[in-house]
This record gives C-alpha cells, sequence and structure tokens, in this order.
C-alpha cells in the first residue's frame, strides 16, 4: 500500500510541474490559464489531504482533529474560488495551506512516522509544488510577459 501512495503522489506532481511549466513554453494567454488550473488543483488537493485526517486510525483521531481536518477542506475550497480572482492571493495561500498541512501531518499521523519512504515522499513532493507555485508567482510579475 505504502508504494502506490508514493507513486500517486509522484504522479500527481506531474500535473504541477506540467502546469508551472506552461506559461513559459506557450504563450501569456495560455499561460495565465495554466496558472489558474495549477491554483485550482492545488485547492483540490488541499481539501483532498484535509480529507484524509478523516481516514487515520480512530486512536488517533480527536474531535479537534477532524475540526481540524473541515479547516484544510474549506482552505481548499477558498483557494479553488479564489484563483477565479486574484492568482497572487490564491497561490500564497496554497503554498502556506501545502506547508501547514505537511507540519500537522508530520506531528499527528501514525502512518507518516511509521513509513519513512511516504514521509520523505511526502515531504519532497510538497516543497516541489511550492517551487511550481512560486515559478507560477514569477510567471505573473515577470516584466518581460
Amino acid at each position: 500500500m505504502q508504494e502506490t501512495k508514493v507513486t500517486l503522489i509522484y504522479f500527481g506532481l506531474s500535473l504541477f510541474v506540467l502546469l508551472a511549466l506552461i506559461p513559459w513554453v506557450v504563450n501569456s494567454s495560455m499561460g495565465d490559464k495554466s496558472i489558474q488550473t495549477l491554483a485550482i488543483y492545488g485547492g483540490i488537493i488541499v481539501a483532498f489531504l484535509g480529507g484524509m485526517i478523516w481516514g487515520w486510525d480512530e486512536a488517533n483521531t480527536s474531535s479537534k482533529k477532524l475540526w481540524i481536518a473541515i479547516g484544510f477542506s474549506i482552505l481548499g475550497l477558498v483557494i479553488s474560488l479564489i484563483a477565479l480572482v486574484n492568482l497572487t492571493i490564491s497561490l500564497i495561500l496554497l503554498i502556506i495551506s501545502l506547508q501547514a498541512f505537511l507540519s500537522f501531518e508530520k506531528k499527528h499521523s501514525v502512518f507518516f512516522k511509521a513509513n519513512n519512504k511516504y514521509a520523505a515522499a511526502r515531504g519532497l513532493i510538497t516543497n516541489l509544488v511550492t517551487i511550481c507555485c512560486i515559478t507560477s508567482l514569477a510567471f505573473l510579475y515577470n516584466p518581460y510577459t
């Protein structure tokens, strides 16, 4: 099961990388749509990560953690909706929420603590997606586009 999770994490990363590269390779008009798609997809991922908490071992889950899960899910929705009107704020919220969830998972997930390969992949992917967001922000503020 751990191998499947790690493989799927890398597949999810590939879409972030593709969406972050399109603005630099294609054109400015398509770039804006690509970045908007990246932010919306990121919001969906944050909501999905929040939902994962509901599947954690019951001995490790408390009502406080379930409320936090709902908070992450709502934050994912907010990120996706803001992407429709302000990409900069959406991308910044996406970066903050992904890093916050990683920190939360490190502290509270038994699976994360027990599976070094999964933990390493989650950390790496979160940081690479953060780089994709920063790359997208750089495109938005690039004076040459």
